[in-house]
């Protein structure tokens, strides 16, 4: 019984091994899909976590935020801070705007609160890191997006 049992595990073995190479063959003899990075850069999916930008009106010439702080409420890590002032027509409107990426996580969290089309997520930027950290705490100017003017006949994705 023992030397049977030997020589089932061997040839058991030895089975598994034959499988798993055919496996590693299979896998040799496929294109590849590696990207050569810098030369060559795959597109960012349209709805991709990117980076976070502002939303900046040109025809009113004004940004979409309306300082209503939701977002700030939202982030659950603080990262963001807003000010805003009551204009004399009674509306509200942005004065100050600062987001450190730094310690955002790109939850969504903010775009999600943002009842006024304020902030939105771009996938256009491909290299969000930085040689000095003081680069991550952005204000409105440096976050300001304006939205690509879309065919009549195309459906804006939010």
């Amino acid at each position: 019984m023992g030397m049977i049992k030997y020589f089932t595990n061997i040839v058991s073995g030895f089975w598994n091994l034959m499988v798993g190479l055919s496996v590693t063959i299979g896998y040799f003899f496929k294109g590849t899909t590696t990207v050569q990075y810098p030369e060559e850069r795959l597109p960012l999916p349209a709805r991709s976590r990117s980076m976070i930008k502002l939303i900046y009106d040109g025809e009113k010439d004004q940004f979409n935020c309306v300082a209503c702080l939701m977002c700030m409420k939202a982030c659950p890590n603080n990262c963001i801070k807003l000010e805003g002032v009551r204009q004399a027509d009674g509306k509200r409107r942005m004065t100050t705007f600062k987001l450190d990426f730094s310690t955002c996580i790109f939850c969504g969290y903010c775009v999600e609160a943002c009842g006024f089309d304020a902030l939105t997520f771009v996938s256009e930027e491909y290299e969000n890191a930085v040689y000095k950290r003081g680069s991550l705490l952005q204000d409105e100017q440096a976050m300001k997006w304006i939205r690509p003017i879309q065919p009549a006949n195309q459906e804006v994705l939010k």
